[in-house]
């Protein structure tokens, strides 16, 4: 009897060993037949707590964002509870990314060889030169689990163009992309002097500076080019300007869009307009030059994608969504269920890490 007893108790534990492990490759989420595994979870988590932690430290005083004792937890997020959002914001991902895989599948759509080195490629800079290795590995996520999850996300841009792109099922006219860069987008040259740390007298030497460059610009004595490497102190710049769509025309200038200093003020100038700006609280003085980002094949080639979701991204999403509907979703909650919001680790915090899994 008591052989008999060991015997059974050596199997229960053997038993309770295999099924207590979260093996390599073990599925978290299935979404229709595509099949997401507990590190490409814990990756879309991550992802999803970053954004929830950028938006709390977006709705605070810059003062109480100074502190390093932020309580996140006690937070809501659209009026959800900060753990609840990062929960269903990482599953809703992957529900997301689970119906692009399958459209895909329908369509005959992959990612070229190209587009997976580049995704490779600015994975690959994440994980070694951002710091993505530290947070990910800590949180049981494989940089292949890393570089499965950047890969899909360039999926999602290709179904995209699939649609709406040149060619796709519903195009966007090509006029109404044209209209929206200079709806979104404003170039400009810009020159800017800071105020912080001259004396009143460099200030003044400053203020005569810039005023001689705005009359120079205005009447036409000195191009920008000339003004840039005076201010540079005759440092020489790279002033060659390219007529190929791969670069823009001229190296100089900037696409502003409506999160930028000045966007407004520049949108309404004329092209060829000189402006000089003085900054709020007498902080420094900036002169602005308005260019026609139309007469740039560069910005209409390479912006193309972004103008495209900016007119249409909302119909886009919803019809996503709609699919996904449609589609079963199973959790495997042993799965999902060890990986805990409020457990994430991030470097300074200098926890033990997790096994990472794949």
């Amino acid at each position: 009897m008591k052989k008999l007893f060991a015997l059974v108790l050596c199997i229960a534990l053997i038993f309770t060993c295999f099924t207590g492990c979260h093996g390599k490759g073990e599925i978290a989420v299935t979404v229709g037949d595509v099949e997401f595994t507990s590190g490409y979870y814990a990756c879309a988590l991550l992802f999803a707590d970053m954004e929830a932690r950028s938006t709390v430290e977006a709705e605070l005083s810059e003062e109480e964002t100074q502190t390093t004792d932020i309580d996140y937890y006690s937070q809501k997020i659209d009026k959800k509870d900060y753990v609840e959002w990062v929960k269903d914001t990482a599953l809703d991902t992957i529900k997301e990314l689970g119906a692009i895989k399958s459209l895909c599948k329908k369509a005959e759509i992959k990612l070229s060889d190209e587009i997976i080195s580049t995704a490779d490629s600015n994975a690959e800079y994440l994980w070694d030169s951002y710091g993505y290795s530290v947070i990910m590995e800590e949180n049981g996520v494989s940089e292949a689990t890393f570089k499965a999850y950047m890969q899909d996300t360039y999926l999602m841009d290709e179904y995209f163009n699939h649609i709406y792109g040149k060619g796709g099922e519903k195009e966007v006219a090509a006029d109404k992309v044209a209209k929206q860069l200079v709806e979104d987008y404003v170039l400009v040259n810009t020159l800017d002097q800071s105020f912080e740390g001259l004396q009143d007298d460099e200030i003044k030497e400053k203020r005569e500076q810039f005023t001689a460059f705005e009359t120079a610009l205005k009447n036409g004595t000195k191009t920008f080019e000339q003004v840039l490497t005076e201010h540079e102190g005759g440092e020489a710049h790279n002033h060659e300007h390219s007529e190929d769509a791969s670069a823009p025309q001229d190296a100089h200038a900037t696409a502003l869009t409506e999160t930028d200093a000045n966007f407004e003020t520049a949108k309404k100038m004329a092209v060829g307009e000189v402006k000089l700006i003085t900054k709020d609280d007498d902080a420094g003085i900036t002169i602005l030059v308005k260019k026609d980002i139309s007469a740039d094949p560069y910005y209409l080639e390479n912006y193309d994608s972004t103008l495209r979701h900016s007119i249409v991204g909302d119909e886009f999403e919803d019809d996503i969504e709609d699919y996904t509907k449609k589609l079963d979703v199973e959790v495997n909650d042993f799965a999902v269920d060890r990986f805990k919001v409020k457990k994430l680790i991030y470097p300074e915090q200098q926890q033990a890490a997790q096994p990472v899994a794949q």
